[in-house]
């Protein structure tokens, strides 16, 4: 009977000390984005050749509607984290109370009771998102939308590219998703007819709020991405990425600032807006300042 108590409590002490995952989340991971894929770092690609001396600018006829996602790192049900909880108190109060080992039935109890009690804490007080409640993620998901973040984009690219490009960059419609792999479609025809021999496009990725170093604490995140076409051959001569946030650095720019969830949401989402466009225009300067750029200084 001693080697069933015996295997009890070593089975719950690996239950109960087995999961090592952090409480929170670790700092910069995407807790909610907008858009497409995302990723760390910064990535480049760059063709020699001579730079384009009378570049056009890819502006979509239609804004894109992006999807929202909110990130859950823990996807361990409430109930079983309840359940390793209380048992590893009943574990560690049979430690401390030898005698219930030498009473099988007491152990038992112990540990039963324990359990059951973890369960329903966890019924009782943990809501499924400690990090930011329904209405919260709602304001952030209309503050996203109402900040039309690729189109502050082009616009902040457009002017700190104004000492390299001097006069304003034509504006190139396009229909479809633009890419190395449509890059001989309309928008570069129309290109060509009206005398431009290069266009770039200014999107971006993703955007969204990243962990900070507190459980309550938030940072905007932004993904953008430049590429730059030969509009005679459609060859891709340019692509660069940047991820900046919580988390993420990028040279040049100070570190991304992070904010409680109150600060984020309370306001109607007017800090999280504001600190998004601050972070967009600074990327738009580190990447108009890139001299791999095939722009003609």
């Amino acid at each position: 009977m001693r080697m069933l108590i015996a295997s009890l409590l070593a089975t719950a002490l690996l239950v109960g000390c087995g999961d090592t995952r952090p409480a929170r989340q670790p700092e910069g991971s995407v807790a909610f984005h907008t858009g497409g894929s995302v990723q760390r770092g910064s990535q480049t690609y760059v063709v020699p050749g001579g730079p384009c001396q009378r570049p056009g600018m890819l502006v979509p006829a239609h804004e894109q509607v992006w999807q929202s996602a909110w990130i859950d790192r823990n996807e361990e049900h409430p109930l079983l984290r309840g359940a390793t909880a209380g048992m590893t108190t009943g574990v560690g109060f049979l430690m401390i109370t030898p005698m219930a080992l030498m009473f099988w039935p007491a152990a038992v109890g112990i540990m039963v009771g324990s359990t059951a009690m973890g369960m329903l804490g966890v019924t009782q007080a943990e809501s499924p998102d400690v990090r930011m409640s329904a209405p919260d993620r709602t304001i952030i998901a209309e503050a996203t939308k109402n900040l039309r973040p690729e189109r502050l984009f082009r616009e902040s690219m457009e002017h700190a590219l104004g000492g390299r490009t001097r006069d304003p960059l034509p504006i190139v419609t396009w229909h479809q998703t633009f890419g190395a792999d449509t890059a001989r479609t309309a928008p570069l025809g129309e290109a060509r007819t009206r005398g431009l021999d290069g266009v770039l496009d200014f999107t971006i990725d993703a955007i969204g709020l990243a962990a900070g170093e507190e459980r309550d604490t938030f940072g905007v995140f932004v993904q953008v991405r430049v590429r730059a076409f030969d509009a005679r051959n459609g060859q891709l001569r340019y692509e660069r990425v940047l991820s900046y946030g919580p988390g993420q650095t990028v040279e040049g720019l100070t570190r991304s600032d992070v904010h409680t969830v109150e600060f984020l949401a309370a306001d109607q989402g007017r800090v999280y807006r504001q600190v998004a466009s601050d972070a967009i225009r600074r990327l738009a300067r580190v990447l108009a300042e890139d001299p791999a750029l095939p722009l003609a200084p």
